[in-house]
């Protein structure tokens, strides 16, 4: 059984229940119709005011991930991305000539289906605009736990309208294009009819589910987006250390450490730290200063059994060990664990980091494997930054930013260009036709 939550513009807090994607898939392309004649400024213009709405209501702005959100959804920001992803945001809405009498345009895909994880939740809002921009339909699966915070999200779309070269266009239009539903993921049947009705598959989740969804069938033509299970970490070179903003470092650091409970894929489960002037252990302590500070501000979320347990068990390995050290809260605002053993750690979540000092921040290299999404970077000298990031990124490291940056929603991600991505680019070419 599917249950549906929005459909043709209208919230169901109970949900519609189908047996199957057929009414659902048959309003959503005949919705998409729709789209044809928005002109992309137009479409950008309502998420921008949609951006100003949610960005004032104290509510929304409490869920993990929305402030940024808000940002990224500004048609300043959007502008930027566009332009990355397209170089011409006109491709958008007819063909441009490129070349003599050769022409492009960025054509829709059709239905796009997203299956979200739960790790984020706001990640289904980054996937539907962008693929809204792009003039696609979109039909959702979002897990049960984060149904209501998209449903919160999307809810004022509704009512916003915006007049552009004296036309009025309606957030709702947009929002018919939208359907947010959820089955069971055991479900294969349901999966599988999900999958052979799109025109693009965007998947968001942990290995085992994008390999059972990988499997399904689907169209010829259908484009996949994929953003599997990634790790991610931070390092500290000599000079950043020994600076005299090594303490707004950490900070930065630890805001990483907490967003999300570590549960995204962007999220640092080990810092490296250069050997410098500074020990190891005044570089924790510090640390433990910056936690403590910071935690104030953003109390513990619910952490779940499962990670509740690893942490105690990690606390109880590190604690009893003789050649590691342990630092952490009496609760679980923190946890710190030092060792000497060159490895990438199996991540714990819930604020847990470890401590790893190199030589040389370079050495992290042997390290680097696809899985390797993001390196946290904390670096004095550019060149050298570039440099670092040149060698990584060679290896298999998609994202390198500064601390304080590692969760921020950016393009290209996972080293796709969403949007790009999202369209079809078709060719006019009529050179000596006349």
């Amino acid at each position: 059984m599917v249950k549906c939550y929005t459909l043709n513009g209208e919230f169901y807090g109970e949900g519609l229940s189908f047996n199957d994607f057929n009414h659902i898939c048959e309003m959503l392309k005949r919705n998409e119709e729709e789209l044809r004649y928005f002109p992309v400024e137009a479409i950008l213009l309502i998420i921008n005011e949609y951006s100003k709405i949610i960005s004032k209501d104290k509510n929304i702005l409490k869920e993990e991930g929305v402030p940024f959100l808000c940002f990224y959804l500004k048609k300043s920001n959007l502008d930027k991305i566009i332009e990355l992803n397209l170089k011409n945001k006109s491709y958008l809405d007819r063909f441009i000539e490129v070349e003599n009498k050769k022409f492009i345009k960025a054509q829709k895909r059709g239905l796009a289906c997203h299956w979200m994880a739960a790790n984020v939740g706001t990640l289904g809002i980054y996937s539907i605009l962008q693929s809204i921009i792009c003039r696609n339909s979109n039909l959702v699966r979002i897990p049960e736990d984060c149904i209501d915070l998209i449903i919160k999200l999307l809810k004022p779309l509704k009512d916003i309208e915006i007049s552009y070269e004296e036309n009025i266009y309606f957030g709702k239009d947009l929002l018919k294009n939208i359907c947010i539903v959820n089955f069971p993921s055991s479900n294969l049947e349901l999966n599988k009819c999900m999958s052979i009705e799109a025109d693009c598959r965007v998947f968001w989740g942990g290995e085992e589910a994008l390999n059972s969804i990988r499997s399904l069938p689907q169209r010829t033509n259908c484009k996949d987006i994929i953003f599997g299970p990634k790790y991610s970490f931070a390092v500290f070179d000599k000079d950043a250390i020994e600076s005299i903003q090594l303490e707004k470092y950490l900070e930065n650091l630890v805001i990483d450490i907490i967003a999300f409970n570590q549960k995204a894929c962007s999220s640092p489960h080990v810092l490296f730290l250069e050997k410098s002037s500074i020990s190891i252990e005044e570089v924790t302590q510090r640390l433990i200063k910056v936690f403590k500070k910071v935690t104030k501000r953003y109390e513990v979320n619910f952490l779940g059994e499962r990670t509740v347990a690893d942490i105690i068990n990690k606390r109880g390995e590190y604690a009893l060990s003789l050649d590691k050290m342990l630092h952490c809260s009496k609760g679980f605002e923190y946890t710190i664990l030092i060792d000497n053993e060159f490895k990438l750690e199996e991540p714990i979540g819930g604020r847990t980091i470890f401590l790893k000092e190199v030589d040389d921040v370079f050495e992290v290299e042997k390290l680097i494997t696809s899985r390797v999404q993001t390196v946290g970077i904390a670096f004095k000298n550019e060149d050298r930054a570039i440099n670092f990031a040149e060698k990584v990124t060679k290896i298999g490291v998609d994202r390198v930013v500064k601390v304080g940056y590692m969760n921020l929603y950016d393009s290209p991600w996972d080293g796709s260009f969403v949007i790009s991505d999202m369209v079809r680019w078709c060719s006019l070419n009529i050179n000596g036709m006349i």
